[in-house]
């Protein structure tokens, strides 16, 4: 075991390329925490303000220099090879002669490695400071034989196999038990005829649902507990707290349970939901409708299941008004002209039931997931303790 600077296991590379502006460059991020890098999508050189970016190979290891104190480390997959990334990023090829790339992919994925090299960086608010590569190849580790890397390697892989392989399945079971109150509220599987004669009634969503406005007028010593929604059918989800002597909004509108609510502005990409107890009495802005629910027809949280369909959510976007898809709005009017099938409430019933069970399975995958990332850190301490 001996100690050594990064700078004898990694060497600076830069294939700078030039940007032309009629080009087309892939581009390639790198999340933070360990997460690996990923596509960022394409952008031509004539919407770049770079005169040049860097062009990455397989195997490359990589970082961008304002997000390494967070853990944006990653080695560059065989599948993004090609790929660009701006100056702002830093890359390095390994010195396979001192190091096995395997085995510093899972010293980077270490917390306490982030905070480590992080040190090296400058500045003095620690969401801006910069990793620049001379304080990463200055920063020290300590580096076993690689036969003893392998080794580490070898156990660390059977450890970490077995955290993702439970993690995925944890994720699947999530997202099927998400997925059926949503097929069982739309059933696209049955004719009309089989609907109607099963007790489902076709109607629009105005004779069940009451636009709801709550208005309170801003007093600017109140502070008033906010909430958002979440795209994709994903809920809602709390907010600071408007602050009555800062905003500039002169009123806003409080919420109550049950009560079904909207995104004006995002509901192209699914900001619908509804509102569960623990939001009853938030406040929200004009840009958010509410209805209340006719729950002798609909169970609030059948409606929850129903706008979880990307089909609801392209099928209103295209009543929007605005210009361009991000700046459209689908007015209440268009919520309540819009037409369902509504099946019996006792099948509501059943599929609300379905999604309580899905949102108790969220929060187990929740917690399991806490667990099973404790359990992947502990396993790379150990391992990396042990090498010392």
């Amino acid at each position: 075991m001996r100690r050594v600077r990064l700078a004898e296991v990694f060497a600076p590379v830069e294939r700078a390329a030039p940007v032309v502006p009629t080009d087309i460059y892939p581009m390639v991020g790198v999340r933070s925490f360990g997460g690996g890098c990923f596509a960022s999508g394409e952008i031509s050189g004539s919407e770049t303000r770079y005169p040049r970016l860097l062009h990455l190979a397989a195997g490359d290891f990589v970082y961008p220099k304002l997000m390494a104190w967070e853990g944006a480390f990653a080695f560059v997959p065989e599948a993004l090879a090609g790929g660009f990334v701006s100056p702002e990023f830093c890359t390095f090829e390994v010195n396979e002669s001192q190091a096995d790339p395997r085995y510093l992919h899972y010293l980077f994925q270490r917390p306490e490695t982030w905070r480590e090299v992080a040190r090296n960086s400058a500045g003095t608010n620690v969401r801006r400071r910069r990793l620049y590569p001379g304080g990463f190849l200055d920063h020290e580790i300590q580096l076993p034989s690689i036969a003893e890397q392998r080794r580490i390697v070898a156990q660390l892989h059977e450890v970490l196999e077995r955290v993702r392989a439970s993690t995925e399945m944890l994720r699947r079971s999530v997202l099927l038990s998400e997925a059926l109150p949503v097929t069982a509220a739309h059933r696209s599987d049955t004719a009309d005829g089989e609907r109607v004669a099963r007790g489902w009634t076709h109607t629009s969503l105005g004779e069940v649902l009451t636009p709801a406005p709550d208005e309170v007028i801003v007093d600017p010593a109140t502070s008033y507990p906010n909430l958002g929604i979440l795209s994709f059918g994903r809920g809602l989800f709390e907010k600071p707290p408007i602050d009555g002597a800062q905003t500039s909004a002169k009123k806003l509108f409080r919420v109550h349970a049950d009560q079904f609510i909207y995104s004006r502005l995002f509901a192209f990409e699914g900001a619908y939901g509804v509102v569960d107890e623990s939001f009853d009495g938030y406040y929200v802005s004009n840009e958010f409708p509410c209805f209340d629910v006719d729950t002798r027809r609909v169970h609030p949280r059948f409606l929850a299941a129903y706008f979880r369909s990307p089909s609801v959510w392209e099928a209103l976007a295209i009543r929007s008004k605005g210009l361009g898809v991000r700046r459209q709005r689908v007015q209440p009017e268009a919520i309540l002209d819009y037409e369902i099938w509504l099946p019996s409430l006792a099948e509501q019933n059943q599929i609300a039931r379905m999604v309580e069970l899905g949102h108790a399975s969220d929060r187990l995958r929740s917690r399991m997931n806490t667990h099973l990332d404790a359990l992947r850190v502990a396993a790379l301490n150990q391992a990396f303790d042990h090498s010392r």
